[in-house]
């Protein structure tokens, strides 16, 4: 179901859960959306080259973690506009204020939805 509002835009998602990655993935793409994949922030960092107008990113990843990544993209002036949606399974109160403190723009908690992920999509591709 190709969606309209988001059809050829151009998402990088990072997290070292291949399973995590590839289902998201598969959903944005069914949906008309360029998909990057990466699995380390090291990676994102890289394929972050391909311009991408959001990035969806785990905050525990292995080598470069999600904070610090975000913070590198945040600090540069070619990604700091780059809506960032950092999602985790770290929910207290001191590490959602870190994840935005770092940059993000939206912190979703998992257990997350497909659902809740392409919302926040919507609104940084958008908003």
């Amino acid at each position: 179901m190709v969606d309209s509002d988001l059809q050829g835009k151009r998402v990088l998602i990072a997290d070292d859960e291949e399973y995590i990655r590839m289902h998201i993935a598969k959903g944005l793409r069914s949906r008309g959306l360029e998909v990057f994949e990466a699995g380390t922030g090291e990676e994102v960092l890289e394929l972050v080259q391909n311009n991408p107008q959001v990035i969806i990113m785990d905050v525990q990843m292995p080598g470069l973690d999600g904070y610090s990544v975000a913070q590198k993209l945040k600090e540069k002036p070619e990604t700091a506009s780059i809506p960032l949606i950092m999602l985790s399974a770290r929910a207290q109160d001191r590490d959602i204020e870190k994840g935005y403190a770092m940059g993000a723009d939206y912190y979703l908690t998992k257990p997350v939805t497909f659902n809740q992920i392409l919302g926040s999509l919507k609104e940084a591709v958008n908003g």
